[in-house]
Order: C-alpha cells, then structure tokens, then sequence
C-alpha cells in the first residue's frame, strides 16, 4: 500500500504530518460520490415539475427506501423501513435468505437512508410522499405499497435504474 503526505498547517505547529494511504482517499471520495447519487435526477426534477427547494431530493430519498423494502421485503408495507435498516422487528427477523448482493444493497442503503432508520422520521417522509402529486410519485404507500400505475414508463424506468445504481 502506498501512502503519501498530505500537507498540514499543523507541521508548523510540530504535529506530525498527516498520512493517508491511497486506500482511505478512494474510501472517502466514494462516500463522497455515493451521496450525490440523486443530483442530476433530482434536478431534471425539481425543473419539469416545479418543485421548490429540496422536495426533489427527499422524493427521491423516500423511493429509495421504498425501492429497498421492494427489493428485500416485498410482502412488507411501507412502515416497516425503519426496522429493516436497524436490523430489528418481526419482518427484519422473519426476512428469506438474501444474496451477497442483497446484503451489500442494505448495507449501503444505511448510509444513504442513514435519517430514516429514526421511525419518526421515515413516518413524516411517508406522510408528505402521500401528499405530492399521484403523477410524480413511483410508489404507493397504502397497504403493501408497490409501483403507482400513474406513474409514466419513462419516470418508472429512470427512477429504478437510478436506484438499483445508487444500492449496487
């Protein structure tokens, strides 16, 4: 492993300089670009529909949660995110056997959905999700959830590829 020194206005206070190796640097650039996976799309949306300040980012952070519980859980309702990404409750424990690939998808979606495994939280998200315009929404959160039928193929099409992208 190769490391190189990165230069630190603490040398001349005589702390040590500071050293990262090539490893740490590509884990934090990746963190960095696995938090703005939603931009070019959430800005595509927040022009065509008019949506004002950060709506597009949270509608898309909401379908990701849905599309993780679709994925996962299918049978589970909408309500049941939170307890997927802590690990806890009945559907979590009652859940089939998942691929690596499954696993890695959680994983990743508890950095993304970091705020939602608060129950408080996700249920506020859901309650303004329910609100915005049938036609913008992917999903539905009444009963078992599932994909809205409003919902163009074009919309449908980008949103879940952008969305397995964002969890692969």
């Amino acid at each position: 492993m190769t490391a190189y020194h990165t230069p630190s206005p603490l040398l001349s206070a005589g702390f040590p300089p500071v050293v990262r190796s090539k490893a740490s640097a590509q884990v934090s650039a990746s963190v960095t670009h696995l938090m703005r996976w939603q931009e070019p799309l959430a800005t595509r949306l927040r022009f065509r529909h008019s949506l004002p300040g950060r709506v597009a980012n949270r509608l898309l952070n909401i379908e990701l949660g849905l599309f993780l519980l679709a994925e996962l859980l299918p049978m589970a309702p909408a309500e049941a995110l939170p307890n997927l990404l802590n690990g806890q409750g009945i559907v979590y424990r009652e859940r089939p056997v998942w691929t690596p690939h499954q696993h890695k998808m959680l994983s990743r979606a508890r950095i993304l959905l970091a705020p939602y495994q608060d129950r408080a939280v996700w249920y506020s998200a859901l309650g303004k999700y329910a609100t915005m315009d049938k036609s913008l929404r992917l999903f539905t959160t009444t009963g078992r959830g599932g994909q809205n039928p409003d919902a163009s193929s074009y919309d449908r099409r980008e949103r879940i590829q952008l969305y397995g992208w964002a969890l692969a």
